[in-house]
């Protein structure tokens, strides 16, 4: 049995995939297997990914949902991992690259602690004309290498979501991913954050201040062209939704409660003001009647919402939210 599962879901990744497999074949590390699974894909990715293992029988796996259908990552993560067998998961997305000592300097970590449920690290971002690190952190202020208790990524994570760890940059614990139930499939767009809030909840998360990864960002990504269809808009009213009941349970600070429950209001809007002026406001009530306790909390801001347009009015109640917290 091997002792890292590789998980990649393939969804129409031919231009990349060939750049992403030479990485992993050139890992220093060679105790893994490596699970490809098929979301759908039209661009020839089942048969690209039947001839890796085709290449690599024994050491890399391929499968695929039934008629070709299209379930999203989360749900795809998770059938992968139930077909594979190490004692710990690593995921890795299609387009990324792994420098060469990636498994190796983590697993070494990682063999070191044993109550340690998950290891991640910075990233490289790596667009075609430039590149930089991922900022982390509290506003990106910074983490120095070390464990965190339980729940104290809760608070960072949740503090700028742009400092989250990448799938690709992470190594978690087979037992605590199925302790924790896997990804939650209702959740699209923003299912990593969610797994590693559940993660971090419960468990010890060791951070590794080295970059080991090179995220591509390219205009051809899923999160992008969902951004650019307005579909992300409507899967983070169902993310922050999911985080403010899962904030109901932990010990988290009220600002970061807030800022949450503030953030959330505001997809509402943005998903809103997709119409005129008028019927825009009728639709933001519409959506907030759904959501009883955010109505009542957020009534003084959707007043100021209809005097003022959406963008005005979200930086004048930033403001004065802003100047409360900094006097209490």
């Amino acid at each position: 049995m091997p002792k890292v599962s590789i998980i990649t879901p393939l969804y129409n990744g031919t231009k990349t995939f060939d750049e992403t497999a030479e990485s992993i074949l050139n890992q220093d590390y060679s105790d893994w297997e490596w699970i490809l699974f098929d979301d759908g894909s039209s661009d020839g990715s089942q048969q690209l990914g039947i001839s890796y293992t085709e290449k690599y029988p024994g050491k890399i796996f391929y499968y695929e949902h039934e008629e070709n259908k299209n379930y999203g990552t989360a749900y795809t993560r998770n059938r992968a991992a139930e077909k594979s067998s190490g004692e710990i998961i690593s995921f890795i997305d299609q387009d990324d690259i792994w420098y060469i000592n990636r498994l190796s300097k983590q697993m070494e970590v990682f063999d070191k602690q044993d109550k340690c449920a998950m290891i991640w690290g910075p990233a490289l971002y790596w667009y075609k004309e430039r590149e930089f690190k991922q900022p982390v952190g509290f506003r990106g202020s910074g983490l120095k290498s070390g464990m965190y208790d339980p729940p104290e990524f809760v608070e960072i994570f949740l503090s700028d979501l742009r400092g989250t760890p990448l799938p690709s940059a992470s190594l978690v614990r087979r037992k605590y991913f199925n302790e924790v139930k896997g990804y939650e499939e209702s959740i699209r767009g923003s299912e990593d954050i969610v797994l590693w809030l559940k993660l971090a909840d419960k468990f010890s998360i060791y951070y590794q201040d080295e970059i080991l990864i090179k995220y591509r960002k390219h205009q051809d990504s899923t999160l992008r062209i969902a951004k650019q269809s307005g579909k992300m808009d409507e899967w983070d009213i169902i993310f922050y939704n999911w985080v403010i009941e899962f904030l109901k349970n932990t010990s988290a600070k009220n600002k970061i409660i807030e800022d949450t429950e503030f953030t959330f209001y505001n997809c509402l809007k943005r998903v809103s003001g997709r119409k005129n002026y008028f019927d825009s406001r009728k639709e933001l009530m519409k959506r907030l009647n759904a959501y009883p306790d955010i109505k009542r909390k957020f009534m003084k801001d959707y007043f100021l919402d209809l005097i003022l347009p959406f963008d005005i009015a979200r930086k004048v109640s930033a403001k004065i939210r802003f100047e409360w917290f900094k006097n209490n």
